[in-house]
């Protein structure tokens, strides 16, 4: 079952109300008909005359050939099956919020628009650089997800002149987590990078919300003070800020932003973006305030990530003490900043916006529930260690 593009949004529009999506098993679709329609059928009580209508359509369609239901809280609709998977995507909204025309209407858009699996409709592009940008995309998300291939696969030739990946690059890769009725489109992005940058964007889709774009190194580090792998993370850094300001103010939701030093795309496109994603993942799950996540500001996260959960679990029992403390949202924040300056007490002061003598008693109160002071480098790391294995150990 496969449905036009943009669907959904279409419905969204003439219908005033946002559809939500999820995805099920087919065993939990096919058994909630059974009980749906079962119960309607047995059922002595009906409400008005529409209700009973559409109760009775549904009643005749054979089980498979269901699209909605309603559980009398929300409706769901059928929109796509992946047999081979064994799931179902629905769409869902309260029962109030649509009439039973309006259901109707929903469930005849959903018929009309789906085509057998074997009827794939074609690609359109409006041009030769959307094409071979979504083709260099698909061609990155495989080797992405081929590991073995890394080291070896270098960006085919028919993709590096047109896209000028011979040239010295600075990556970036974007993730959006943005409300379905306000989906960030690649021709939107695009414009507004190039706004940003000055100059063509080279923008590579990777998924629905997720790109890879590259500007030139001179444009990106231009600010840098002095010609130091330094300068240039702090310059980096300080345009990803201003890059990140940009795109969260034109669009709702949350965006994630990470960014590479200097490389050669047409050698190193695929390790690059598989070092950006991991440093997302990373970021995400360690600093879930924080929305700009960079490689060389996470090498303790990277190395916490990499042991086992029953080695942290271990680690924490045995050195952890009262980690509960961690839960404190004043205590996370007081330590995070602590340690993201160089457990410089007068400047953590003054960014937390407290008196020194306020920081002093919370980390004497630390000191007191957990047993070390940050104030000194060994306790310091350690905490830091502790920390973050806190913070990955509890999700699971």
């Amino acid at each position: 079952m496969k449905l036009i593009p943009d669907l959904k949004q279409q419905i969204e529009v003439i219908i005033g109300t946002t559809l939500d999506e999820y995805e099920i098993t087919i065993a939990e679709w096919m058994q909630s008909v059974v009980n749906l329609v079962g119960r309607h059928e047995n059922s002595e009580t009906f409400g008005d005359e529409g209700e009973r209508q559409e109760l009775s359509d549904q009643s005749a369609s054979p089980i498979s050939d269901v699209i909605s239901l309603n559980t009398g809280k929300r409706i769901f609709f059928k929109v796509r099956m992946n047999e081979q998977e064994e799931t179902v995507v629905c769409w869902g909204c309260p029962a109030k919020s649509i009439t039973v025309e309006t259901r109707q209407l929903i469930e005849l858009l959903i018929r009309t628009n789906t085509t057998l699996p074997d009827e794939v409709q074609p690609v359109v592009y409006e041009n030769d650089r959307e094409q071979y940008l979504t083709e260099l995309g698909l061609w990155l998300k495989e080797q992405i997800e081929e590991p073995t291939k890394q080291e070896s696969e270098a960006v085919p030739d028919r993709f590096v002149v047109p896209a000028g990946l011979n040239a010295e690059k600075i990556l970036f890769l974007l993730q959006g987590d943005t409300p379905d009725a306000h989906r960030l489109r690649s021709k939107e992005l695009n414009k507004l990078l190039e706004s940003y940058f000055g100059e063509e964007i080279v923008l590579i889709p990777l998924g629905e919300q997720e790109w890879i774009f590259m500007g030139d190194k001179e444009i990106v580090t231009e600010e840098a003070e002095e010609d130091t792998t330094e300068a240039k993370k702090d310059s980096l850094n300080a345009f990803c800020l201003g890059l990140h300001e940009l795109v969260a103010s034109e669009w709702a939701g949350v965006f994630h932003l990470s960014a590479s030093l200097p490389c050669i795309p047409a050698q190193q496109l695929v390790s690059v973006t598989t070092l950006l994603r991991e440093s997302v993942h990373l970021g995400r799950a360690f600093h879930v305030t924080q929305h700009i996540h960079l490689p060389w500001d996470l090498h303790l996260e990277r190395l916490v990530a990499s042991i086992p959960d029953d080695q942290r679990i271990r680690f924490i029992k045995e050195t952890g003490k009262d980690t509960v403390i961690f839960n404190d949202s004043e205590t996370l924040a007081t330590l995070e900043t602590f340690f993201s300056l160089d457990c410089n007490v007068s400047e953590t002061a003054k960014r937390l916006f407290i008196h020194r003598n306020t920081l002093v008693y919370r980390l004497d109160k630390i000191k007191q529930e957990i047993g070390y002071d940050v104030r000194h480098f060994e306790s310091a790391v350690l905490v830091q260690f502790l920390l973050l294995m806190y913070k990955v150990t509890k999700k699971h």
